[in-house]
């Protein structure tokens, strides 16, 4: 019978969850790792993944969760809907879900270090459903968890992701797709350092709180001008701005959550997500996360485009 010690994950057949799989197995090789996957016969999964032992099932099966993480030392949880078409919709995954997990290590795992990935989203949960979705799952985190740790990234980025490979491809061809204004300021995160810091925090333990993650970027954070520079450097040409002004967003998202009602259809931009686009801020920092892990991000957006998809050079 094996000893080693029990990484279990939700959420591993997606863009962040395959990156952590990757991380844990290239650096952690001594542990055995547990994934959560619904419908793994349906699904095309890398051999990354099947390497590992999977469990079928989902957040709405309270069995599948109590195999994933019987006898497990850490839990990380990255499983989440990002798309819905009301409050429920975000709702039944990301809160009832999270405590249909919180309930299953209280009975299979009670000393396991439960690592939340939630989202800088949560930092203003009125903006939209599933900000208020990943709020609501961490306060049950920090009301029902022994042991635990919450990381909010910001914009998580990286080569894998084909969801903003338009964008990208765009940038590449000289035009940058702005969505509200022009002094709007975020933070971003290669999915390598996101991975990187759910492996520190596995090997350190719990923080017993909440922390931000963001990449290296400039003082005070990115600005859609500070995008458009680099992809006109590295792409050796200029680049135009083109600005989606807030209230055209705004219709075009109102104009898709009526549809989604009507036809019962989850989406991800909704009215919801246009008003987490125009936020102004979303700058974070690391200073928790470095001070407690010693953690700090390596990988510089100007060196990582080249490998976003959709990016060519002409």
């Amino acid at each position: 019978m094996s000893h080693q010690p029990v990484i279990a994950l939700t959420g591993a057949t997606g863009f962040v969850g395959r990156e952590i799989v990757r991380q844990i197995a290239k650096e952690l090789p001594e542990t055995s790792l547990r994934l959560l996957v619904r419908r793994p016969d349906r699904r095309a999964l890398s051999g990354e993944l099947t390497a590992h032992r999977i469990i079928p099932g989902s957040l709405d099966d309270p069995e599948s969760l109590r195999r994933l993480v019987s006898g497990a030392g850490t839990v990380v949880h990255v499983a989440a809907a990002i798309g819905g078409r009301n409050a429920e919709a975000f709702d039944q995954p990301n809160v009832v879900g999270t405590r249909r997990l919180l309930d299953a290590v209280g009975e299979g795992a009670p000393g396991a270090h439960l690592i939340q990935v939630s989202s800088l989203a949560a930092r203003h949960p009125a903006l939209s459903c599933y900000a208020a979705s990943k709020r609501a799952a961490e306060e049950l985190i920090q009301t029902r968890a022994e042991r635990y740790s919450i990381l909010r990234p910001p914009a998580v980025y990286g080569p894998h992701d084909l969801a903003l490979a338009p964008f990208w491809r765009l940038l590449a061809r000289g035009w940058l797709v702005r969505l509200g204004s022009p002094d709007a300021k975020f933070s971003l995160l290669h999915v390598n350092d996101m991975a990187q810091a759910v492996v520190r925090l596995h090997r350190h333990g719990p923080l017993g709180g909440t922390v931000t993650l963001a990449g290296p970027e400039p003082v005070g954070g990115w600005r859609w001008a500070d995008i458009a520079g680099v992809a006109a450097e590295a792409g050796n040409r200029p680049v135009r701005i083109v600005p989606i002004p807030g209230l055209a967003l705004k219709a075009t998202a109102s104009g898709s959550g009526l549809w989604a009602r009507i036809t019962r259809q989850d989406l991800v931009m909704g009215p919801g997500k246009a008003r987490e686009l125009l936020h102004p801020n979303w700058v974070c920092d690391n200073l928790d996360v470095e001070s407690a892990l010693g953690w700090r991000p390596a990988t510089q957006f100007r060196q990582a485009l080249g490998t976003l998809p959709g990016w060519t050079r002409s």
